[in-house]
């Protein structure tokens, strides 16, 4: 190809970053920064961390999934961070957080977190609840008929999203006449983990915490929810206003089953982007792809034989351009001709010459 016919090409960027999934650091800080020193040497431009413990780590859209303390994960992410300073690296560091859905968390010792921690509590009418310290309050005062009380107490816990430490919540709740039996104790796991009221405001909470040790923020969600999406992006940037937010566009939603129109589908990425969504993929798209068409053509092949194959994978090729269909040409026969013949000066064994079968790709039928 000449410099003139080069120019007319499209140009191609082979050195598309990549963004690395670190899991959970697999282990503790040292764990963590060694993860990270292995991806920044691999060419990785940037890794996600995600909030859960690391011995029960889950995919994000199956239950069972334990949260570490906010800390621990702000730990994690300045340790990355340290690793790529200390290598020189820029790497951009993605905080997932899993709080939309997790049910659990592994201790309550970060006062952050335990606004959100659910414990056991005998309601007004004797029966047994389990609802938040601020929701048991507030339950109780409604029981009471404290309008007064009631109002204070929803001043004084709007900033639960933004972490309410427990004793400062017993002690408002102490100034407005109410003491409750409650214990987060006896709402413990088998495990020994504590239960959690999740949601995308406990999700809030954590990146308003992570937000300053991440380049991006990631919040797993169970369903692409535009709603969600915006209290989300609105929430953390009431407090950090240049977050930069990561949304899942995944595999693992029904999308069919979201309420969306599919007007409403083919915007999605385009309405999360004016939001600060600015990082948006695809988990398992070259999965499910190649699920799809190595099933398609088994079944076809099945019924059809040979002409499965040609109707439904070479006649498509060529009808909507896709480049493989010439798989000798598009691995780069003709480039490595090109280095043989200056070398040869010529040569009569050329790839590409008299006998090549993709000449056939010039005619629609034989």
């Amino acid at each position: 190809m000449t410099p003139d016919q080069r120019a007319q090409e499209e140009e191609v960027d082979y050195l598309r970053p990549i963004v690395a999934d670190a899991d959970t650091g697999h282990g503790g800080l040292t764990a963590v920064m060694r993860l990270t020193k292995m991806f920044i040497e691999a060419g990785a431009a940037g890794i996600h961390l995600e909030d859960q413990k690391a011995g029960t780590k889950k995919c994000g859209h199956m239950g069972g999934k334990v949260l570490v303390a906010m800390q621990e994960h702000i730990n994690r992410l300045v340790g990355a961070r340290l690793q790529a300073d200390i290598m020189g690296s820029q790497l951009l560091v993605v905080a997932r957080t899993d709080s939309e859905a997790a049910k659990f968390i592994d201790n309550n010792i970060d006062p952050r977190d335990q606004a959100f921690i659910l414990g056991e509590w005998t309601t007004p009418d004797g029966s047994i609840g389990v609802h938040t310290f601020i929701d048991a309050v507030a339950a109780s005062l409604v029981a009471k008929g404290d309008t007064a009380g009631s109002a204070k107490w929803s001043t004084a816990t709007q900033g639960a999203p933004l972490a309410v430490p427990i004793q400062q919540l017993k002690a408002t709740a102490s100034e407005l006449g109410v003491s409750l039996d409650w214990d987060w104790e006896k709402c413990r796991s088998v495990e020994g983990y504590y239960a959690l009221k999740c949601g995308v405001q406990f999700a809030i909470a954590r990146a308003q915490a992570f937000a300053p040790h991440a380049d991006l923020i990631w919040m797993e969600s169970a369903k692409p929810d535009y709603q969600q999406a915006v209290v989300f992006a609105e929430g953390v940037k009431s407090v950090h206003p240049r977050q930069m937010l990561a949304y899942n566009l995944s595999p693992s939603f029904n999308w069919d089953a979201a309420g969306m129109s599919d007007e409403e589908i083919r915007t999605f990425v385009g309405r999360l982007g004016q939001l600060g969504y600015v990082w948006q993929f695809i988990t398992l798209a070259g999965f499910h792809t190649n699920a799809l068409g190595a099933t398609k053509f088994a079944r076809a092949y099945n019924k059809d034989q040979m002409l499965g194959y040609v109707r439904d994978v070479q006649r498509m090729e060529r009808e909507i351009g896709v480049p493989q269909l010439t798989h000798q040409k598009w691995s780069g026969a003709e480039y490595v001709d090109t280095t043989q013949s200056l070398i040869n000066k010529g040569g009569s064994t050329s790839i590409m010459s008299d006998g090549v079968t993709e000449d056939q790709f010039g005619k629609s039928k034989l």
